[in-house]
């Protein structure tokens, strides 16, 4: 029997809430520990799905805490790298909003 990591990240304090419903469910899994704040290291078996986990977890405790599930470290780190740089999405939303604008002016529609 094999153990994947799931990296679970929320809003402060959820770790302790998710633990308790993991114990309560049943659910088979493994407690790790993570440096970091709003992070959570949880193994679980690698046949078990992510939709048995997050049901183990629940749907209060995911919304309340907007619990967050990757699969793999590197799915964290873009995401986190998303999270800490969201002026490049809005960088990019900008030009292509004045490339639509620029091209809409050339169509005979938007003429007066």
């Amino acid at each position: 029997m094999g153990w994947v990591t799931m990296y679970v990240r929320g809003k402060s304090g959820f770790q302790i809430e998710v633990l308790h419903n993991l114990k309560a469910s049943g659910f088979k899994f493994l407690p790790g520990f993570a440096n970091e704040r709003g992070l959570a290291l949880i193994w679980i078996q690698e046949k078990a799905d992510l939709r048995a986990f997050k049901k183990a977890i629940g749907s209060k405790t995911i919304f309340k805490f907007r619990l967050r599930f990757f699969a793999s470290v590197e799915e964290f780190i873009e995401s986190k790298h998303n999270a800490e740089h969201p002026q490049d999405d809005n960088i990019l939303d900008h030009t292509m909003l004045s490339m639509f604008k620029a091209s809409a002016g050339d169509h005979p529609s938007t003429l007066s």
